[in-house]
């Protein structure tokens, strides 16, 4: 039952390349298949637009909502999901860096991710959002694996 106060934002890493955005575009799709009438967007957190603040400014800005649901459709926990994003969401993240962590992570030279492309905008929403875990560990996910390796038996 799509629920008209709910939104969902289907939330992908972001690439230069087209793959990821195809692959985001053609769930929503499948989403929207299924439940026409959910109110569902899918947006990057980083080097795409749409970014996480344009994306729920666009559900919003059409839906009166009290609620959105945040999927990252990761793979996996990382610094991404457990503090990036909390952080772009301006939701409370229990994520602590150690000093050491923050330290290692600055000497990445392609990893900026404190500087992104994208204004820093806030979020503008007074409602609930909600982030959910990412796919993390799935029978499903285990399946396509099989699949990916039976291709090649």
């Amino acid at each position: 039952m799509a629920d008209k106060k709910t939104g969902i934002l289907l939330l992908s890493h972001g690439s230069r390349l087209d793959d990821g955005e195809d692959v985001i575009k053609a769930y929503k799709e499948m989403y929207l298949e299924e439940f026409p009438d959910a109110i569902v967007e899918y947006g990057f957190m980083e080097i795409r637009k749409p970014g996480i603040p344009e994306t729920i400014k666009k559900l919003t800005s059409e839906n009166d909502l009290d609620k959105i649901i945040v999927v990252p459709v990761f793979v996996a926990h990382g610094l991404h999901t457990k503090r990036d994003i909390p952080q772009l969401l301006g939701i409370e993240s229990d994520f602590e860096e150690d000093d050491h962590g923050h330290h290692h992570h600055h000497h990445h030279g392609h990893h900026h991710h404190h500087h992104h492309d994208h204004d820093d905008e806030e979020v503008e929403f007074d409602g609930e959002i909600i982030l959910t875990d990412p796919l993390g560990i799935d029978k499903r996910m285990y399946e396509i694996i099989k699949d990916r390796v039976s291709d090649y038996l």
